[in-house]
């Protein structure tokens, strides 16, 4: 999926932390440990109460299609940014209340904004704007500020609380379970991967995200991707970039944007 921080295993995510993805219903018949599904909750109580972050995103998806995609991304409540590596793609997303721009390399503009070669040739390297009703807008929205990037991100049906561990020196509790399916954002496909997730949290409250992991397969190919957490609660402010172009004033194409891995998870 085109900048989505929804990790690998979804579809290929950044921007994997649009739109923003949602995550589907755990079929009836799974059997959840209450205690893992209260540490879950508390968690995303937390997240959602502590509201910004800074978080490095990683995933890799194996095959003729596959790759490997990075994201390094701060996320305030309604603002965010994300730094973003995948393939010969470079790009910068910068998310300010609704209004969304991206800056990349030529590569990352035909990929994700659907500009032709020529177009993305001259315009490598300046701010696009996108509007609303621009069709890239919900995939290079997607998951950008603090409430999408966990909800796009954090997608596990839990089933078991593993005992009190340590995390680089912190000590963690840690929820394993599956992988729940995730929308995509401006697609409405909804991929069914196969495998396992596994959040850890901080063991005192309040029981903040440290790391998120994605271990399985979709369509027959390995994926994995990983999404670290720090610097809860330290201030995100960003200024919109001067100069911007609006996407529309380019003339790109009005046909599908290519799928392409943003450094969201396995998603």
């Amino acid at each position: 999926m085109a900048i989505i921080v929804v990790l690998a295993l979804v579809g290929g995510g950044v921007a994997t932390f649009t739109g923003s993805g949602t995550t589907v219903s755990s079929p009836p018949s799974t059997v959840t440990s209450p205690a893992a599904r209260q540490l879950l909750q508390a968690a995303l109580q937390a997240a959602g109460r502590v509201d910004s972050f800074h978080y490095v995103a990683s995933s890799s998806l194996s095959g003729k299609n596959g790759g490997s995609s990075r994201t390094v991304g701060d996320a305030g409540p309604n603002s965010g940014r994300q730094l973003i590596t995948s393939g010969t793609q470079k790009f910068t997303v910068l998310v300010i209340g609704t209004a969304c721009y991206l800056k990349g390399n030529a590569s990352a503009l035909v990929g994700n904004l659907d500009f032709s070669a020529s177009d993305a040739a001259t315009h490598a390297g300046q701010w696009i704007s996108l509007a609303r009703s621009d069709a890239p807008y919900a995939t290079v929205y997607a998951a950008v500020t603090a409430p999408a990037a966990i909800a796009d991100n954090v997608t596990i049906v839990p089933r078991n609380q593993l005992a009190p561990s340590t995390l680089d020196g912190r000590r963690v509790e840690t929820v394993t379970g599956a992988i729940a399916p995730v929308k995509i954002p401006g697609t409405g496909a909804t991929p069914t991967p196969k495998g396992t997730a596994t959040l850890e949290v901080r063991a005192s409250t309040p029981h903040l995200p440290v790391r998120y992991t994605e271990r399985g397969t979709v369509s027959r190919q390995q994926s994995t991707a990983t999404i670290s957490f720090t610097k809860w609660g330290e201030p995100v402010h960003f200024t919109a970039p001067a100069g911007a172009i609006p996407w529309a004033q380019v003339g790109a194409g009005s046909g599908p944007i290519s799928p392409t891995p943003s450094g969201t998870f396995l998603t």
